[in-house]
């Protein structure tokens, strides 16, 4: 299928799948650049972080916000919350980066559990089920349902620490009009292409060694509803 993009080479048109995302990235960029980028990002990225007071994701998550600078103007803004109404997928490694915004800024997760109750409740019945969970499709469980960390007036209280998943659906064109992304553009920079191998590669470099797997590049990714309920069932056995 033929990939649409605009003469800025910003891309669109109903891309439902991050495969297809990657083959885009695949075919805008030369692989050396890719994998050049790849390497500065992940080169004593430890070292790095810990030497400017910040931890490695969130120093990618500057790395990446640099590079938006250079694109045509952002049309988001606060309380455009449009493309908040989907299934948003994370890591270990960016939930423990959710969780120390959670402890910084005060964030009551019980109450952010019971406003999501819906969505989330629709995933705690599919877990206690007994499908096979690795054919469940679990997006069109929570889609257009409203991001457990989306406040009452549109803003995401989690913001310096959303998910690489929230961070690659931007505008440039016009405000979004309504929840299917249509307005969103993906495919601007070549950040875009490592994102996803970077956070695994920080993850798993955070792993103590006698845990670790040889690295494949990918970690598991769960629904951010999913993880409210493993933090939900851990907080309860704890007390």
């Amino acid at each position: 299928m033929e990939l649409k993009s605009d003469a800025r080479g910003l891309f669109i048109e109903g891309m439902t799948s991050s495969s297809e995302l990657a083959d885009y990235l695949q075919r805008k960029f030369k692989e050396e650049d890719i994998q050049n980028v790849y390497d500065v990002s992940t080169k004593d990225h430890i070292k790095i972080a810990r030497s400017e007071g910040t931890t490695p994701l969130r120093k990618f998550w500057q790395t990446l916000n640099n590079s938006y600078k250079n694109t045509p103007p952002f049309k988001c803004g606060k309380g455009c919350a449009h493309c908040c109404h989907t299934g948003v997928a994370a890591t270990q490694v960016e939930w423990d980066g959710i969780l120390n915004n959670v402890i910084e800024n005060k964030i009551n997760l019980e109450k952010v559990i019971e406003g999501s109750k819906r969505s989330i409740d629709r995933v705690r019945e599919t877990l206690r089920s007994n499908k096979s969970l690795d054919q469940v499709d679990w997006h069109r469980l929570v889609i257009n349902q409203p991001c457990p960390f989306l406040s009452e007036d549109h803003a995401c209280i989690i913001y310096e620490d959303r998910p690489l998943d929230c961070r690659l659906v931007v505008a440039f064109r016009d405000q979004c009009e309504s929840k299917k992304l249509e307005h969103a553009q993906r495919g601007v920079v070549i950040e875009e292409a490592i994102g996803a191998t970077v956070i695994a590669k920080i993850q798993h470099d955070q792993t103590p060694k006698f845990k670790r797997r040889k690295f494949q590049g990918v970690q598991p990714l769960k629904l951010l509803q999913h993880w409210l309920i493993l933090w939900q069932e851990k907080t309860k056995k704890k007390k």
